[in-house]
This record gives C-alpha cells, sequence and structure tokens, in this order.
C-alpha cells in the first residue's frame, strides 16, 4: 500500500486514466472527486455506488464527487482501493492533519500511482527521453 498525503486542491494519478483530487476537509468529513473512463466501476466501501454524486460530465470519461468520512474506502475497478485517512489496516489510524489529507492507496504493482506533479513531471520528459536514445 502506498500512503500519500494531499492538500485540498492537490490531486493523485492511478494509472493515466484516473484522476482523485481533494475538493474539501470539514473536520473528519472529506470531499474528493474521482475523474475515470466511462467502462471504470466505482464504488464505496458498503459496494454502493449511492454516495458518489456525478459532477461534471468529461466527454468518455465519469466524473464523481463522494463527502466521505476519515477511515472510509473507495474501490476502483476491481483491483484498485484508495483509503481515507490512511487507514484500511487494522490497528491504523486514520487521521487527517491540519489541511492534509492522507489517503493509502493499495493497486496492483503494474499500475503506476504518482502525485498529479509528479505525473506531469515524468510524462513531460519522456519525449526528451526518446531524443536523447535515437
Amino acid at each position: 500500500m502506498l500512503v500519500l498525503t494531499r492538500r485540498v486542491g492537490e490531486s493523485i494519478r492511478i494509472g493515466d486514466h484516473i484522476r482523485l483530487t481533494v475538493r474539501g476537509k470539514v473536520g473528519g468529513h472529506i470531499t474528493v472527486a474521482l475523474t475515470a473512463p466511462a467502462g471504470v466501476n466505482v464504488t464505496d466501501d458498503t459496494d454502493t455506488d449511492t454516495a458518489l454524486l456525478p459532477c461534471r460530465r468529461i466527454w468518455r470519461r465519469r466524473c464523481y464527487e463522494a463527502t466521505l468520512l476519515m477511515g472510509d474506502s473507495l474501490r476502483i475497478g476491481r483491483d484498485v482501493t484508495v483509503w481515507i485517512g490512511g487507514g484500511g489496516q487494522a490497528g491504523r489510524p486514520a487521521r487527517a492533519s491540519g489541511a492534509q489529507v492522507r489517503m493509502g492507496i493499495d493497486a496492483p504493482l503494474e499500475v503506476a500511482v504518482h502525485r498529479e506533479e509528479v505525473y506531469h513531471r515524468i510524462h513531460s520528459a519522456q519525449p526528451a527521453r526518446r531524443r536523447e536514445c535515437v
């Protein structure tokens, strides 16, 4: 499991097509927006999508907004689980300090998980690397 800390307005990229953004934090309630391709199923920790509200429609993508309590989780597809507060393991307290939110991401090794700014840095450097190799 990878544990990342994000502030309100900051994002995490899961693979190339999923973006999880912290929208707000009030006490123990965390609001997140999740953008995913149309074929990806997103559910909360009770296996229902009733807590997920559609926010805006992007061409061939779906955007959801959810307000979760510390310790709750979202399941993205079959293999990826995101715990709000970094919980997910017994005995580990879910917490958020100040404006930061701790998130634990459990994903297969072949799925890249990056902070948004690192993701952009990696993808903007790839064309330069290809030219150097030729």
